[in-house]
């Protein structure tokens, strides 16, 4: 009986350390992404919210000197190349590409998309929108 009483006591103590530890602070500053893209998905006539806040991810994580989390440039190229913007696009997906090596080929199949999208544009002025009035360059 005094081992088990032994046991017992142990995994209270460590359940105990491990409720005070708290929660861990991620990797990366996603800055509301997860809740933005959520409401993309319920609403995806708003975009200019969920554009907004790709734009603020990656603001932020430049100003603190943080890496761009995983898919968020590639997102922001998306928005572009959904506009009509398709060269726009191609910078932020080599972006994702160089930090995110595993993405790789699909950046590279959007930016032959994007290229070919491109090439088959008239000239002049492209499409704007939610992603225009934001952007920047990767």
């Amino acid at each position: 009986m005094p081992a088990r009483l032994a046991r017992t006591a142990a995994c209270l103590a460590a359940l105990a350390s491990a409720a005070c530890v708290g929660s861990k602070p991620t990797i990366y500053q996603w800055n509301g992404y997860e809740q933005a893209i959520y409401e993309h998905e319920k609403a995806p006539q708003d975009r200019e919210a969920y554009v907004a806040s790709l734009w603020t991810v990656i603001q932020t994580c430049r100003q603190n000197g943080t890496r761009i989390p995983p898919g968020v440039q590639a997102e922001y190229g998306y928005a572009l190349y959904e506009e009509g913007r398709a060269a726009e696009s191609v910078p932020w997906f080599e972006a994702e590409a160089r930090e995110w090596p595993e993405s790789r080929l699909l950046m590279q199949k959007m930016v032959r998309n994007a290229q070919l999208r491109g090439a088959m544009q008239p000239a002049g002025p492209g499409t704007t929108g939610p992603a225009g009035a934001v952007g920047g360059k990767p």
